[in-house]
């Protein structure tokens, strides 16, 4: 095999990948657009949304226990071509917030073997009237309870969505820079790869017309083979990051998308970096009110609280009076045949003697809430530090960030200088392999040190309970 015939296989042997690899980038996908996108579409970002949903539909079926209830009811029974009875009633109860029930009615009851204290006028018998519980119920029953706390946990759902969204939105947000990591470093290694092959195949010919030693094509070779394995393993992390990515690309919830091959993320620049906001941070000032987790959890203790309220009512007796006007059903006005002496009334009172089950229950609520509100104030901790760290580390990385770019940019001239020189015949294969490796990992660090400034922003509005809106 002649020189020039192992030239060319080289040179088709190490430029291949370059040709498998080669992408025209002709679109981008930038990360708000990528959140947007997420926040509209993902089935978790749906999920949330439902949650509120669930909330309003949880407050209306507590308010139907305050429903107005109409009933009604018919009896009759016929023998022997005999009416032993016939019973008919029917009527209005209308519960309220205060604990009171509003009732009327009209009763029709005859028939040879009716019950006496059925008997009604041949035209029938109205009743209007009131039920009031006095003991146990009074300032608050099961009824009041449910529709405070379906309130209460309506407002909580909000607080659930946006504890949802932000969870979700920073999941996503760490995937998106790791996929703008890993394309940047794909290419990082491409470019590097690409100038070895080309710079190998210049000293391959210096080497065959005698103006190279052989022994620099060797060195020279084994430095494309390790930019071909550097790009092959970037290029298996990028299509990785670029199938997680795709976990969180979804059409109205229901179809998931695919990012075709010419999409991209922004370039490198340090328009991308995000210092660290102040603005941001002034929101740790007033966590309780503002974070959804803490929130949530004040929701929980104030339901907790109407629990024991409400059974604290158990402790007393129960005490319940019910009255009746009665009127006869006449051609006349009611209000003229209506006669102070004619009603009905009831009262039940009972109360258990020792009330050691109801005495149990409202110690245990009240030590379930001590418990809830020592939870709370080492949550509170928690999230404070948290946010003053998220601080920290956001600050840090821009910093490191500008180092990293300065770096990249001294490392740059390096290795122009030392090229220069090697075109002189005053440097050497290891220096400008030296040089070139330096100045390949000064651009994936500041590759990463955007994704880690981008991550840490995003930390830090997701440890505020912020990143949702």
């Amino acid at each position: 095999m002649t020189k020039s015939l192992r030239t060319v296989l080289v040179v088709f042997l190490f430029a291949s990948p370059v040709f498998v690899y080669a992408q025209e980038i002709k679109q981008e996908l930038g990360f708000e657009e990528f959140m947007g996108i997420v926040k509209s579409n993902h089935p978790v970002a749906i999920q949330a949304d439902l949650t509120t949903q669930k909330g309003k539909a949880y407050l209306l079926k507590a308010r139907g226990g305050f429903d107005p209830k109409l009933y009604g009811n018919a009896n009759y029974k016929d023998f022997d071509n005999k009416s032993y009875y016939a019973e008919n009633r029917g009527g209005l109860k209308i519960p309220t917030w205060f604990g009171i029930t509003l009732e009327g009615g009209y009763e029709l009851n005859e028939g040879t073997f009716l019950n006496p204290e059925l008997n009604t006028p041949a035209d029938g018998l109205w009743n209007a009237g009131v039920g009031i519980t006095l003991g146990k119920g009074l300032f608050i029953d099961e009824r009041r309870a449910e529709l405070k706390k379906a309130k209460i946990y309506k407002n909580s759902t909000e607080a659930q969505r946006i504890i949802i969204l932000n969870d979700l939105l920073y999941e996503s947000s760490a995937v998106y820079w790791e996929w703008f990591k890993s394309f940047h470093e794909m290419e990082i290694y491409r470019n590097a790869y690409s100038n070895a092959l080309t710079r190998f195949i210049g000293i391959k010919q210096e080497a065959v017309m005698g103006n190279k030693p052989m022994i620099d094509t060797l060195e020279y070779h084994i430095v494309v083979q390790n930019r071909q394995i550097s790009l092959q393993e970037a290029t298996l992390s990028y299509k990785n990051n670029t199938e997680l990515l795709q976990v969180f690309l979804w059409q109205e919830g229901i179809v998931p998308l695919e990012l075709s091959e010419d999409v991209s993320p922004p370039d490198l620049t340090s328009e991308l970096l995000v210092p660290a906001d102040d603005s941001l941070f002034s929101l740790a000032d007033s966590l309780i009110s503002t974070h959804p987790d803490l929130v949530n959890y004040l929701y929980k203790i104030e339901s907790k609280q109407i629990d024991l309220r409400l059974n604290k009512e158990s402790l007393k007796p129960t005490v319940n009076l019910k009255y009746n006007a009665l009127a006869q059903n006449t051609f006349a006005s009611t209000f003229e045949t209506y006669n102070v002496n004619n009603y009905k009334w009831s009262a039940e009172v009972s109360f258990p003697l020792f009330i050691r089950k109801e005495r149990g229950q409202v110690k245990l609520d009240k030590l379930e809430i001590r418990d809830m509100q020592a939870g709370f104030a080492e949550k509170n901790q928690q999230v404070k530090y948290k946010v003053t760290a998220a601080y920290n580390s956001s600050g840090t990385s821009f910093s490191q960030a500008k180092l990293f770019l300065n770096n990249q940019l001294n490392y740059e001239k390096l290795l122009d200088a030392e090229l220069r020189l090697f075109d002189l015949g005053e440097s050497s294969i290891f220096m400008i392999n030296t040089r070139e490796k330096n100045y390949i990992y000064s651009q994936i660090d500041f590759a990463k040190s955007i994704a880690s400034n981008q991550k840490a922003h995003a930390k830090l509005k997701h440890t505020l309970g912020v990143l949702a809106q």
